[in-house]
């Protein structure tokens, strides 16, 4: 079995989309903000992409992404549910992806609102371990 190795997140102040990068057990999720309010649109939009590289082969039928800002956000929509913490610094969201044991998933964007300079401070992609089918 590999030993777990925490990823190292580098800030860098000239960038401001922002980048985010995190380990669960069987996810690693990353993250960018790609588009931030404009004239006409308010809105903040973050793309999220999982990998789940099981250890043991599991499956996955349903992930939820935990996502921390350093602002409090209004969430607008995603691919995903809403389950928790709109209009706080950090939401919920559920997925229903199948995920074979080695396997890559674009989220898609989130879109929150958020007062200026909202920046990624956190994301978690966590696993229910089983499919469902096999």
């Amino acid at each position: 079995m590999k030993n777990y190795v925490k990823p190292v997140v580098l800030a860098n102040e000239e960038l401001a989309e922002g980048v985010y990068a995190a380990s669960g057990d069987c996810y690693t999720v990353s993250g960018y903000i790609h588009q931030v309010p404009e004239n006409g649109r308010g809105d903040y939009r973050v793309q999220f992409n999982g990998v789940h590289a099981a250890a043991d082969g599991h499956h996955s039928g349903t992930q939820v992404l935990i996502v921390s800002f350093n602002l409090p956000v209004v969430y607008k929509g995603s691919n995903g549910t809403l389950i928790g913490g709109d209009g706080t610094n950090t939401i919920s969201i559920e997925y229903h992806y199948h995920n074979n044991g080695n396997d890559n998933i674009g989220l898609g964007d989130v879109i929150v609102e958020a007062d200026p300079g909202l920046a990624l401070a956190g994301a978690t992609l966590t696993c229910n371990h089983d499919c469902g089918q096999h």
